[in-house]
């Protein structure tokens, strides 16, 4: 079984991954669809920036013939004069001999777009709401562009579909200047009005065709970033998968050997319990077995004066005050020895197991005591206990046990140097809210801030040589944080003690319960 898969499924699963590919796909594909669009409208852009100084080029050319009162040019095949165009002197001849025609603006414009047809693609075509050459007429989407310019749009940009594929359309308006009045003032145009409009109209197949480089490039890179992210990116992942399942196995060892030491530590206990049960149950035994071999002295006694003639009463009645108190100290060594079984049945059966049951904290507390009367009692150790005797838990008792057991160990070993020097222990329980408090509490050593840096750590000890595990602060973390649930936070100085705060619920929470290692 991998350890720990439940918790990271998606290192576990392979098939997590692929949906993080297809995330990653998905990403890459808007990145590359958001990258074309921008390469297209980018040539979009400048394809209308291009028709935008083809126009301007026309304009400044129509302007020069228009000061000029136009051009004469030679009369060709290809130049006939402009039927359209009323002038006296529109074909002159030249003293040689040739023949010339006059182009005016209009005229001009028709030849230029004829050219820019002819060579680069580009259609131009000169257009009017009145024209004066009916093939001048405007297309409908020209003659919505001429209407808009009256309404004061500046210029027409849109892609229109056509018999030769789609096309980019540029159209701007033509203003009546004071050098077109002398033509167009018969059609009744004034100064700056609308007077036409020159349409340039590209090709979108051209203008695709030039950006496809572009795109090849963008594909390729999207394409070549996208393999390369995948395979590092599942490469990467089979390295995090192998190392996270090493590491769990590392952490379930760890969790096994820390199972071990909780179960060596609970065996420690019950041995020093059984220990200092056997100590202490030998004397209140010892004397009622001396009280009860004293019983069969005096009741021999007591026969052998029963054989006599006459028997001294004060004699049977010293003999039989005798047997009632020496009855009274059998009996109460007795119940002192019941209390000790007691004591201990609940203690061993508590630390046992881990069973959760509703105690009383305060009893909990003197049963931890009973069993280690034995090493306290030689000891200038006092211990002041503050608990409520009403005050009762929901909880796992052989843990608290355990707990205050290595904390009142930990407090003889190292806060009082294994009872070299006296001072005092203040175990304080309270409950608020729906948590319990114990404060625990010695006047010992202390300890510095490296060591209570480390405190919690592992084989941490600082009487190495001298029998410290370093494990029954470690072991107090884990039952408080690990098994009830709760903190524990430990403020120390040296030589002013050391104060050990655990909270921990008062319910025990069975949801929360995590499984034994």
């Amino acid at each position: 079984m991998e350890p720990h898969s439940k918790s990271l499924p998606f290192i576990n699963d392979r098939r997590w991954w692929w949906l993080a590919l297809l995330f990653w796909s998905g990403a890459v594909g808007l990145s590359w669809q958001s990258h074309i669009q921008d390469i297209q409208q980018q040539s979009i852009q400048v394809a209308t920036e291009g028709a935008r100084n083809m126009f301007r080029m026309v304009v400044l050319s129509r302007s020069w013939n228009a000061s000029h009162g136009g051009v004469y040019v030679p009369i060709t095949p290809l130049t006939q004069p402009n039927p359209y165009l009323i002038h006296p002197q529109r074909d002159v001849l030249t003293t040689d001999g040739m023949a010339l025609t006059l182009v005016n603006p209009a005229f001009m414009t028709r030849l230029i777009g004829e050219i820019a047809n002819i060579e680069s693609g580009a259609i131009f075509r000169l257009t009017s709401l009145k024209p004066l050459r009916p093939e001048n007429a405007p297309d409908p989407w020209e003659a919505k562009s001429l209407l808009e310019f009256e309404s004061g749009v500046p210029e027409a940009i849109t892609m229109e579909p056509s018999q030769d594929g789609t096309l980019l359309r540029y159209m701007a308006p033509l203003v009546v200047l004071k050098s077109c009045l002398p033509c167009h003032a018969v059609q009744g145009y004034k100064l700056g009005d609308v007077r036409g409009g020159i349409s340039v109209s590209q090709r979108y197949s051209t203008i695709q065709a030039s950006s496809s480089s572009s795109t090849r490039q963008s594909s390729l890179i999207h394409a070549s970033i996208f393999v390369l992210i995948a395979l590092l990116g599942w490469v990467l992942l089979e390295l995090l998968r192998k190392r996270w399942f090493e590491l769990a196995g590392k952490v379930r060892e760890l969790e096994d050997t820390r199972g071990v030491l909780l179960q060596s530590e609970k065996m420690a206990s019950l041995g020093r319990m059984v220990a200092g049960f056997a100590h202490e149950i030998n004397t209140p035994v010892g004397v009622a077995v001396g009280a009860v071999s004293q019983h069969e002295e005096t009741l021999a006694r007591i026969e052998h004066m029963l054989t006599q003639d006459e028997v001294n009463e004060d004699a049977l009645r010293a003999e039989l005050n005798s047997l009632r108190q020496g009855g009274a100290l059998a009996l109460s060594n007795l119940q002192r020895a019941a209390k000790l079984v007691h004591s201990f049945k609940r203690t061993s059966i508590d630390q046992s197991s881990d069973e959760v049951r509703v105690f009383a904290i305060h009893e909990l507390i003197q049963d931890v005591l009973y069993t280690l009367q034995n090493v306290l009692k030689r000891l200038p150790i006092k211990i002041n206990v503050m608990c409520d005797t009403k005050l009762r838990l929901h909880s796992m008792p052989g843990l608290i046990e355990q707990l205050l057991t290595n904390l009142i160990m930990n407090a003889v070993q190292h806060a009082f140097e294994g009872g070299k020097i006296g001072g005092t222990i203040e175990i304080n329980v309270s409950q608020k809210d729906d948590s319990v408090v114990l404060i625990f509490k010695d006047d010992g050593a202390g300890m510095s801030a490296q060591q209570l840096a480390r405190a919690f750590e592992p084989f941490f000890t600082t009487r190495r040589g001298e029998g410290g595990s370093g494990l029954g602060l470690y072991l107090c973390y884990n039952i408080v944080t690990s098994q009830l649930h709760g903190t524990l936070v430990c403020e120390s100085t040296p030589q002013a003690g050391c104060c050990f705060t655990i909270r921990f619920p008062a319910q025990f929470d069975f949801a929360a319960q995590r499984p034994s290692p």
